[in-house]
């Protein structure tokens, strides 16, 4: 088979949304939900063609008509975007589940959930900075519409906040690419890696074109100080895009960056990425603390596992990178789980404020386990699978304990945080029932029960089996299975887990009492208003340019 087949991971959800599009204009024409499932179980196939060559070390690589490497449009698939599209064909296929049950989504919803897919699917496969660029701007676009569609007040204003930040984080990543060319003449990643790799020091115009792509993904993957969009835009866009924009939105392009560090071979940018990641981590829980709107949490906790992931793959080490793919994996299943939870219940209770949801484990028994599952797996209780991914990550960072110390903490921050969550099932009711026809979160078959019921099998599965996937994440990664496998399942490693979880409950009985909820409110009004937004933009794109230049 011929490496062009690769294209169609791009076209075929672009073919999808066509037939969308056709029962937008003719709705008695029921086309779009058969053609979100057919596109899932093509594409899905078309992965599975390719495991047995991808785990063999090889790769895939199409020139788009047929021009050379130098100004040709270049697709490539290898084991990083073989992973990156396994994570996000599975993770939009359970959750087109509930989109399906909740019945408030329409063909337009479908056409731009599969342009959406495209331009993601795009992302992962570009080798070329210029068609990374146009991808990326399918996935803006996209995005933005999602994050609006209810058209409520507080949707429109997070996705315009998202537009405006994301508008200027692609013009720095244009300037980026424009730096690049003017200085290289090519834009193809195969072949910028002669400029980049193994420079002793870097001009500013070197220096300024990193910055710029590093800046401008940066934005996408929402990691400090380019997150302010985040905590809005997951908070109040629909039940399902919240879900997709934390699961795989903002994994995607890491991934795009994760290829361009590595590829290019700058591997000073890790070392900024490390830390940045620690102070992601960090910030995200402290924040997740104070939240009193449910979603809003989860936004903030999705930040603070960005830093996780930013962390193992800052610290270059196979343990800790390899840790940072399978947490991509690993928080994909357990956020999308919780947002579709928890989704479930604010549509049951027609409520989104933590403190006037209380008792719906009785009402909504799978809600309840659904939530459970997705909460011990993001604070990394074993046997699920963000403990597995979170070993990886601090075993990698030993030589770092400064943040293995932080990150340890962060657990116990984030133990305390979803027992705050968890009281929205706890006790007795408070709010009144909004009549709904559907019954997520309840007893008996919905498409939405069966995909949240998918998304905890899996994080139960990927937990039992994490030492077994060690290997193959080491193919994927590194063409080759790595030398040794850590020990997941020691006494000290539970132990330590124990008394994250220990000083979790610690921290939330302190921020229950009177004190601390005087504290909550008086920091949750500190809010990163939109000026705010754009000084820490810029201000983090001058820091990462000093920093590269001078490193």
């Amino acid at each position: 088979m011929p490496d062009s087949w690769i294209v169609f991971f791009f076209v075929i959800p672009l073919a999808g949304a066509f037939f969308a599009f056709i029962e937008k204009i003719r709705p008695t024409v029921k086309t779009a939900r058969p053609a979100v499932i057919l596109v899932f179980i093509v594409c899905l196939l078309l992965l599975l063609m390719s495991a047995k060559g991808i785990f063999r070390g090889e790769t895939y690589e199409v020139f788009m008509g047929g021009w050379t490497e130098i100004v040709g449009i270049s697709l490539y698939l290898d084991g990083l975007a073989w992973a990156g599209l396994l994570t996000m064909y599975i993770i939009c296929a359970l959750i087109t589940g509930f989109a399906v049950s909740a019945k408030h989504y329409d063909a337009s919803f479908y056409f731009f959930f599969l342009i959406l897919l495209s331009g993601m699917a795009g992302v992962l496969l570009a080798h070329d900075l210029f068609n990374l660029f146009v991808s990326l701007e399918i996935v803006g676009t996209a995005a933005y519409i999602l994050i609006s569609y209810s058209r409520k007040e507080k949707a429109v204003l997070a996705s315009f906040k998202y537009l405006i930040l994301s508008s200027l984080g692609m013009a720095l990543f244009l300037i980026g690419v424009f730096v690049v060319y003017m200085n290289t003449g090519t834009l193809c990643l195969g072949t910028l890696i002669s400029h980049y790799s193994g420079t002793p020091s870097r001009s500013l115009e070197e220096s300024l074109s990193i910055a710029c792509l590093v800046a401008g993904i940066g934005i996408r993957s929402a990691f400090v100080p380019f997150h302010a969009w985040l905590p809005d835009a997951h908070a109040y866009a629909p039940h399902p895009v919240s879900a997709i924009l934390s699961g795989v939105a903002i994994k995607v392009p890491f991934l795009a960056l994760w290829r361009l560090i590595v590829m290019l071979g700058i591997g000073d940018v890790r070392i900024l990425l490390l830390w940045t990641g620690v102070f992601t981590a960090l910030l995200g829980v402290l924040r997740a603390l104070v939240q009193t709107d449910c979603k809003r949490l989860l936004a903030w906790s999705s930040v603070s596992q960005m830093g996780y992931i930013l962390a193992g793959f800052g610290a270059q080490n196979s343990l800790s990178v390899s840790g940072s793919l399978y947490h991509i994996f690993s928080h994909a299943l357990f956020k999308s789980l919780l947002f579709l939870s928890v989704g479930s219940v604010m549509i049951h209770a027609g409520e989104r404020s933590i403190k006037k949801i209380s008792g719906m484990a009785r009402e909504m028994p799978l809600a309840t386990l659904f939530f459970s599952v997705g909460a011990l797996s993001i604070i990394g209780i074993p046997p699920l699978n963000g403990y597995v991914s979170k070993k990886m990550i601090l075993d990698g960072l030993n030589g770092i304990p400064a943040a293995g110390w932080i990150l340890w903490a962060v657990s116990a921050g984030t133990a305390a945080s979803f027992l705050k969550l968890s009281s929205i099932f706890r006790g007795s009711k408070k709010t009144s029932e909004i009549a709904s026809s559907s019954n997520l979160g309840k007893r008996g078959f919905s498409f939405g029960n069966l995909g949240m019921g998918g998304l905890a099998l899996l994080c139960l599965i990927t937990g039992l089996f994490g030492p077994d996937l060690y290997r193959p994440i080491g193919i994927l990664l590194f063409n080759q299975p790595l030398d040794s496998i850590p020990v997941f399942w020691d006494l000290k490693t539970l132990l330590d887990s124990g008394m994250a979880v220990l000083t979790g409950f610690i921290l939330y009985f302190l921020l229950m009492s009177r004190s601390g909820i005087r504290l909550q409110e008086i920091v949750s009004r500190r809010e990163i208003g939109f000026d705010w937004a754009l000084i820490l933009f810029l201000g983090g794109f001058l820091f990462y340019y000093g920093f590269i230049y001078l490193y």
